[in-house]
């Protein structure tokens, strides 16, 4: 077996001894990914968005604008801190970050319940913050419509209009395992796993390029061997410390904040401690490659870093363009969280065997290359 061959004592041996000494090595395996974690959790704890501010415009001033501006201010998703005179100076509040949203209320919506028309309330949004912009008119919406609905049936039963028998079809949209629509649980399951990938393939290079001496791996080969034992023996401590982050972080999303994972958890876990241990498979294979670490950091920046954006977790891929969806189908990280987000919702674990199938690809294969490397090297040295 790898584990016991003594090409893997020898490098792991070797790796603790360089990480007992301390430094970034260490830190980026114990302090990063803890900070990455307090940070995130920290960030996101409210769950959902809470008294966004607002702007009100209310031109009309009379019972309805006053009703909806008390039923706006009572919404807890947002939070009215301006009244503005005019729409100009609404839209410089909003150009200046002060506020969200803006609700203006045109004048005649009061006695627009009494005519056959009625001027539109009008909503507008920042939607170059398009989540909180949309949260926020989302808020202001739900209490408008309130209003409205209310204020509506007693105005037509004060003008003495019949009941309706006939009611046309009602549409219900019904939240689907979210009923929260919390942040918490929706970005915390995209952001720390993109984010301890990423540390993963940094850390990686940073292991297999301190080895680069003169453009060679020549002691480190002599020291244990340079073999596949030995790769395994210099990868565990980093990848095995940052798959105990990611199980931290799992335990504190699914056992202390209380988000259900309907699936299997131990394959998540195993699922995810494959993904980082693929990622570093592929940042030793960049180094290897190259000799040359500062492209090596590149690169994974360039896999890693834009996995997070090209998974289908944060922009749709549907109709996107034929790279787009090539190169989201080329990263790891693209099939680990299906796997993840598929046993979230309590898919059957066969539904993921093809990503677990696809993981261990990532893995198998930097390293037969990065071996074939090192011997093709040995046999030109």
């Amino acid at each position: 077996m790898t584990l016991l061959r003594p090409g893997f004592r020898a490098a792991l041996q070797r790796e603790t001894a360089h990480l007992r000494q301390g430094g970034w090595d260490l830190a980026m395996i114990t302090l990063f990914p803890a900070a990455a974690i307090l940070i995130v959790a920290a960030m996101l704890i409210a769950g959902v968005p809470r008294a966004l501010p607002i702007a009100v415009l209310d031109e009309d001033n009379g019972t309805l604008s006053r009703a909806i501006v008390r039923a706006v201010g009572a919404s807890p998703a947002v939070s009215i801190t301006e009244r503005p005179r005019s729409m100009p100076e609404a839209e410089r509040l909003a150009r200046a970050g002060r506020v969200w949203a803006i609700l203006l209320i045109p004048r005649g919506v009061s006695e627009g319940l009494e005519r056959t028309s009625t001027p539109a309330i009008q909503i507008f949004y920042n939607a170059s913050f398009l989540t909180i912009g949309s949260s926020a008119a989302s808020g202001i919406q739900s209490a408008v419509s309130a209003v409205l609905a209310e204020r509506g049936l007693d105005a037509a039963r004060a003008r003495g209009l019949p009941a309706i028998r006939i009611r046309p079809p009602i549409v219900q949209a019904t939240v689907l395992f979210n009923p929260q629509t919390s942040f918490e649980w929706y970005l915390q399951a995209l952001i720390h796993p993109a984010v301890l990938h990423l540390l993963t393939g940094c850390v990686a290079v940073m292991a297999m390029g301190r080895e680069l001496q003169g453009r060679s791996l020549a002691r480190w080969k002599a020291e244990t061997g340079s073999g596949l034992p030995a790769l395994a023996g210099k990868l565990l401590p980093h990848v095995g410390a940052i798959s105990i982050w990611g199980a931290i972080w799992m335990i504190w999303l699914t056992g202390i904040r209380g988000w259900t994972m309907n699936g299997s958890l131990l394959l998540t876990l195993a699922a995810q401690a494959l993904l980082f241990a693929g990622t570093a498979a592929i940042s030793v294979l960049l180094v290897v490659a190259v000799r040359k670490a500062s492209f090596a950091f590149s690169a994974t920046a360039l896999y890693a870093g834009s996995a997070l954006a090209y998974s289908g977790g944060t922009l749709p891929l549907d109709g996107g363009s034929g790279f787009a969806r090539g190169w989201s189908e080329a990263l790891p990280f693209t099939h680990y969280l299906r796997l993840q987000m598929d046993q979230f919702l309590g898919a059957p674990v066969a539904v993921s065997l093809p990503q677990v199938g696809a993981l261990g690809l990532y893995l198998v294969v930097p390293l037969a290359l990065a071996m074939l490397l090192l011997r093709r090297k040995e046999q030109a040295e």
